[in-house]
């Protein structure tokens, strides 16, 4: 990128003309480029508040890196005819989302210092919105960044460019207090990944950040109660006595990630993310497939409950939780999942769970059962250490029984040497 972030967005859209369409092309080209001057940095000044709370940095690289692999950039015109067609609004959705009650005044403020119609400041958002994030992916594919690289490349480009005060944006602290009953189902497959990341904006069911939830692969919305009575697994006043238990995880299932070399373990892709809405007012922005989301799913479906006869059921493998090579010493990166487990726990107090422990089968089978205790027990210790009572926690040991994929590839491995949780009392 030879110039700032703002520069190089307001240059890509003037010079593949996309203000030149629709109701866009009769409003004054100089209040279009006076208007982009202002929606450019409200825009990415929102992400980069966003990228400093915390989680929202996971949030912000996710979306950057499924805009880059939808190739919004690529075909930008056909892009947006494309968006247009399906959703015309969907850029304005995260501005507004991010903004809350600052939104509108935004527009109107936009609007009258440009002198063209608060219709065509929506029409500017969703084009900057997609080019904003897909430079953003650029970025990230170019240079191989985590989250927090990112995170802090937009915050020396905020330094470059001082935020406007109509691009001030509240975030998770300020954000309703409203609980989120689960995240989003996924719905009919689309076969054009160029709506891919821009689909998950419009699932509000976190009724928080309304843009940044839970993803699967091809369109998902966000469905209302009514639609979901009779959902399976969604407790509703219709359908809340259908009880089911929870489902079969201890066993082979399909997962995405990849195997790490350099650590020995298994790197989950965990999903976009997710709010969840704790009891005591905060909230975790989390992967929707994470063991976060999991769990919290479980306990807070009333329609699902505890298998008390397959005791294999229910179990959910901890996908950030890593120890030292053939030790019991967790990584310090362990330590944050555990701390979200733990205050999901809090939440539902009467909740109880079980921890498990297991290897792969290299080795000595007696040494691995032990290794396996020990771990588990070590990630209980770690639990109680941060609020949950004993009562509440139990520990096993399984060695290299019940292995959830093939021991005879590193991924294989990998994933079957883990730390699984299963919830036996909700």
């Amino acid at each position: 990128m030879t110039q700032s972030l703002l520069e190089e967005i307001k240059s890509f859209i003037l010079r593949n003309a996309l203000t030149q369409t629709g109701d866009l092309a009769r409003e004054e080209e100089l209040g279009i480029r006076s208007a982009l001057r202002r929606i450019v940095p409200l825009t990415v000044n929102s992400l980069i508040e966003l990228a400093e709370r915390v989680g929202g940095r996971e949030v912000v690289w996710g979306m950057a890196r499924e805009a880059s692999k939808a190739s919004v950039l690529n075909n930008p015109q056909q892009m947006l005819q494309h968006e247009a067609a399906v959703d015309a609004n969907r850029g304005v959705n995260l501005i507004k989302s991010l903004l809350e009650d600052r939104y509108q005044g935004a527009v109107r403020s936009i609007a009258v210092a440009a002198g063209i119609q608060t219709t065509s400041v929506a029409d500017l958002l969703n084009i900057v919105v997609p080019v904003a994030l897909g430079m953003l992916g650029e970025q990230v594919a170019e240079h191989g960044w985590n989250a927090e690289e990112l995170s802090l490349w937009l915050q020396s480009q905020r330094e470059q460019h001082p935020a406007q005060p109509v691009a001030a944006t509240p975030m998770l602290a300020s954000m309703p207090s409203v609980e989120m009953p689960r995240p989003a189902m996924a719905v009919a497959q689309t076969a054009d990944k160029t709506s891919r990341w821009l689909w998950v904006a419009l699932v509000v069911a976190a009724a928080t950040i309304g843009y940044l939830v839970g993803y699967k692969p091809g369109a998902v919305e966000a469905p209302s109660s009514a639609a979901l009575a009779g959902v399976d697994g969604f407790a509703t006043p219709a359908n809340a006595t259908n009880k089911k238990v929870g489902a079969e995880t201890n066993a082979p299932a399909a997962v995405n990630g990849h195997y790490d070399a350099a650590s020995g373990n298994y790197i989950y892709d965990t999903g976009l993310p997710t709010v969840l809405k704790l009891s005591n007012g905060t909230k975790q922005i989390v992967g929707a497939n994470s063991t976060e989301s999991k769990l919290y799913e479980f306990l807070v479906d009333p329609a699902t409950e505890v298998d008390s006869v397959n005791r294999t059921k229910g179990w959910i493998s901890f996908d950030r939780v890593y120890f030292d090579p053939n030790k019991t010493t967790l990584t310090a990166e362990s330590l944050v999942q555990l701390q979200n487990v733990a205050d999901i726990l809090k939440t539902f107090p009467t909740a109880k769970v079980k921890i498990g422990g297991y290897t792969d089968t290299r080795g000595d089978a007696f040494k691995n059962l032990k290794l396996s205790e020990e771990r588990a027990k070590s990630a209980m210790a770690t639990l109680i250490n941060m609020g949950i009572p004993t009562e509440r926690i139990e520990a096993k040991g399984y060695g290299d029984k019940h292995g959830i994929a093939s021991n005879d590839t590193e991924d294989g491995r990998a994933l079957n040497r883990r730390i699984s949780l299963r919830v036996t009392r909700k």
